[in-house]
């Protein structure tokens, strides 16, 4: 009557019956003669509570490693957040500083109009 228990345990590892119905199923295959070791219904409840119990354990460690690390996620995702504002700001002021400085110096810092009327042997200068 091996074979039935491993059906039973074949039918928990494809989630087709929960652990609790599958011990039902291993009693009553024990009531009938189904089983051949007394022992087995225990050992299997005896796998069942240890395997319920380190997932339990499991889910528990998993949320305080969460718990614990999601300020330290938040606080450095803000600091980036910050840190990438700084440096937009920083380059959106030295550009429009540029802009500014290419208004008044013309369009390379020469003074106003010399790259637009300039030229040399090889054409006009290079911007």
């Amino acid at each position: 009557m091996q074979e039935e228990r491993l059906q039973v345990l074949k039918m928990v590892d494809e989630g087709k019956i929960n652990v609790d119905e599958a011990a039902k199923l291993l009693e009553a295959l024990k009531a009938t003669g189904g089983c051949d070791s007394p022992t087995f219904e225990e050992k299997f409840k005896e796998f069942c509570t240890e395997t319920k119990e380190f997932f339990k354990e499991t889910g528990t460690k998993v949320n305080e490693l969460y718990e614990k690390a999601k300020p330290k996620v938040e606080s450095a995702a803000k600091a980036v957040v910050a840190k990438t504002a700084d440096i937009a700001d920083n380059i959106s002021q030295s550009l429009n500083e540029k802009i500014k400085e290419m208004d008044e110096k013309g369009c390379c810092g020469c003074p106003e109009g010399c790259c637009e009327t300039a030229s040399n042997d090889n054409g006009p200068r290079p911007e």
